[in-house]
């Protein structure tokens, strides 16, 4: 199993889609939490500049400021990644040659799962270390003291971004098996969480129905968990905008951890039971 997972490991890192989505991933968090803001800030009169919009950019509000990204714009990285992961193999017809190695079809997937795991972890961290990189700079140009949070909020952020970054790559996995290919499954993947979730979370405040359904959508419980955390949640704009229905912090960790058990069970069905063509 160890020898599966470090060629695992091995083909994914040696993927340049990997890193071309981190580097995306790096430069919509960066262009959209902090560059953005901070231009805006300074485009201000002198006496009309917000104090707090200043200091949601420095490094004091880094967990804050960051976890936000988290359960929609990184979380559309993550899919696609899943997507990658095995629809590709269907889409370039190797997933036979695969399996003719390695003939055990669910080993194969743990495989990969556990490479998918790996990247992102990097993933997180490295979001994390490009906020943190960017607050840092914007606390030197004005300057402000570079004032960090707890490694104990720190750690809790990494978690609660690792958790849900996972759960949007498992869903991108099953819709790559599901659909066997890319195309489909990352585009069916990105309608799902822009236009369905988004238009019934925007219509939740209104209808009893509606509201119900949102409790159990990804993004709910991905911003409910950021939202303890103390994530914007209601301040983020563009295609990833929420304003809510919320919910507990246990029952988002718990959701999300039941999608992450439903995504793996399905995609590991459909992948021991079907044909590969």
């Amino acid at each position: 199993m160890i020898a599966s997972v470090h060629a695992e490991l091995l083909l994914i890192c040696r993927r340049l889609s990997t890193w071309g989505l981190l580097a995306l991933a790096l430069t919509m968090g960066v262009l959209f939490n902090y560059v953005f803001p901070y231009v805006t800030y300074l485009d201000a009169a002198a006496g009309k500049r917000n104090p707090t919009d200043l200091a949601r950019l420095l490094p004091a509000a880094l967990v804050t400021t960051t976890v936000t990204t988290f359960p929609f714009y990184i979380g559309t990285f993550a899919l696609i990644l899943g997507v990658l992961l095995l629809g590709s193999e269907y889409g370039w017809g190797t997933l036979k040659t695969v399996l003719m190695q390695q003939p055990n079809r669910l080993r194969l997937l743990a495989a990969r799962l556990i490479a998918l795991a790996a990247v992102l972890v990097v993933y997180t961290l490295a979001i994390f270390a490009a906020m943190a990189v960017s607050s840092a700079a914007v606390a030197l140009h004005e300057g402000a003291n570079l004032s960090w949070p707890d490694a104990f909020d720190i750690v809790r952020a990494l978690a609660a971004g690792g958790l849900i970054l996972s759960v949007w790559g498992m869903l991108g996995v099953l819709l790559g098996v599901l659909w066997r290919g890319t195309a489909l499954a990352i585009g069916l993947g990105i309608l799902y969480g822009l236009v369905i979730e988004g238009l019934v979370s925007g219509f939740a405040s209104s209808i009893d129905l509606l509201r119900a359904l949102a409790h159990a959508f990804l993004r709910t419980n991905g911003y409910s968990l950021v939202a303890s955390l103390g994530g914007r949640a209601g301040s983020v704009g563009g295609p990833g905008a929420f304003s809510g229905p919320f919910v507990g912090t246990w029952p988002a960790l718990g959701v999300l951890l039941a999608y992450l058990v439903i995504f793996g069970a399905a995609a590991a069905l459909l992948l021991q039971r079907r044909d590969i063509g």
